[in-house]
């Protein structure tokens, strides 16, 4: 019945719509992925797709909401997959108990930076000065995607930071630029956007991707400074259902947001929005949950 609900087009009344579950709040980067796609996965499945927030436990709440769902494609996370591998626990799994619909972005890497106008003008310098001294680092925390890369760096490299936990990128880089901090963990798409738009930059010394980013060709990848190419990660996005969705309603659902492929409306306004969009199937997500858990894993020790 559920699978006949979904597959039928409008058999469901106007107000049951699709609704995309995100666990952070309004200009979050899962946030502005949810409006990227949200017009045209509706057009492409021909009903109404609304998007809401269930915001808490660092994302964990918006997907226990989805996986305690009815299996009929109505109600569907979208979340970063990196931050899931993060916040599941042997007690409480994540990721076993939802279905990847589609993978909706490329990775982007995470970035340590300082102040330009910082004496830390390159990776050796901050290996220096930290040894030397306790730098201030403003970071989101060691179990997000974006303190995940500061919190590797001290235990693979037995460094020490006096961590300022700050509750998003923008307070960590006000941080930097008032010299309250003296490096902070960011994503660098936020990193190369504040250089684009302001006077005073960011100084990027590493990034967390398997390959040096081609916006900045002389920042080394946390790869190639501890010698483990196996701790290369990206932030990515994806799309799930709960476990036990019937795979004739799960496929419909992968189709419709790979059609996305082809909407240029999309397609340009992802490029304005500077959010790496690539939309690929349920496999794509699996190789990401792969390499995340092998990375959440390497935290842990």
């Amino acid at each position: 019945m559920a699978a006949a609900a979904l597959t039928g087009g409008r058999a469901h009344a106007a107000t049951e719509a699709v609704r995309l579950i995100c666990g952070f709040g309004v200009g979050n980067p899962t946030d502005l992925c949810a409006q990227l796609i949200q017009d045209g996965f509706s057009a492409a499945l021909n009903e109404p797709v609304e998007f809401d927030y269930t915001l808490g436990q660092a994302g964990r709440r918006a997907a226990l909401q989805v996986i305690d769902a009815a299996p009929d494609g109505r109600m569907l996370l979208i979340a970063e997959i990196l931050n899931l591998a993060l916040q599941e626990t042997p007690a409480e799994p994540l990721l076993s108990r939802l279905q990847p619909i589609a993978k909706v972005t490329r990775g982007f890497s995470t970035a340590l930076v300082v102040n330009e106008l910082s004496d830390i003008r390159a990776w050796p310098y901050l290996v220096a000065a930290a040894r030397a001294n306790r730098l201030k680092a403003a970071t989101m925390g060691a179990e997000t995607t974006i303190g995940l890369l500061l919190a590797l760096v001290e235990r693979r490299l037995k460094l020490s930071f006096e961590a300022i936990d700050v509750a998003g990128t923008n307070a960590a880089v006000d941080m930097l630029l008032t010299r309250r901090a003296d490096i902070a963990a960011v994503d660098t798409r936020t990193a190369l956007l504040h250089n684009a738009r302001n006077r005073t930059k960011l100084r990027v010394l590493a990034t967390s991707g398997a390959r040096r980013s081609p916006q900045l060709p002389d920042v080394p990848t946390l790869g190639e400074l501890v010698g483990d190419e196996k701790l290369a990660y990206t932030i990515s996005f994806g799309v799930f259902a709960p476990a036990s969705t019937p795979s004739a309603v799960a496929h419909r659902l992968t189709a419709a947001l790979l059609g996305l492929r082809t909407d240029r409306s999309v397609q340009t306004q992802a490029r304005l929005a500077n959010i790496p969009l690539q939309l690929d199937g349920p496999s794509a997500i699996l190789e990401a949950v792969a390499r995340d858990r092998r990375v959440a894993a390497d935290l842990a020790g």
